[in-house]
């Protein structure tokens, strides 16, 4: 049997919501709109070219919105939406099961993937 995966609801969520850093942008955006630098400050690691990559993606793939505000110096905020805020209970549920699966987990990304520092 040949699955077509433009056809396959999983593989279409992971495709739009794949990235190192998208999950963990869509929840900080969760609760509030946020500037570029304020969420660059809260993720610890991300360069800002990636930072504004994956944000490029994510307004490419109408899971954030950028708005662009008349002000000097100009202020541009990100905010989700309503098909970004639609992904928040999927990725609660995927934290739940990585949470009570922690220890698993843990043990099989030491073994068998590249670990950066997080």
């Amino acid at each position: 049997m040949k699955i077509n995966s433009l056809h396959c609801p999983v593989t279409n969520a992971l495709t739009v919501l794949g990235g190192k850093w998208k999950i963990n942008i869509i929840f900080l955006l969760s609760n509030k709109t946020m500037r570029f630098g304020a969420i660059k400050n809260t993720l610890q690691g991300i360069t800002q070219q990636m930072l504004s990559k994956q944000l490029k993606e994510l307004e490419r793939d109408k899971l954030i919105i950028r708005t662009v505000h008349d002000t000097i110096p100009l202020k541009v905020t990100y905010e989700l939406t309503d098909l970004g805020k639609s992904s928040i209970p999927v990725l609660n549920s995927m934290y739940e099961w990585g949470i009570k699966q922690q220890s698993k987990l843990s043990k099989i990304i030491k073994l068998n993937h590249e670990v950066v520092n997080r």
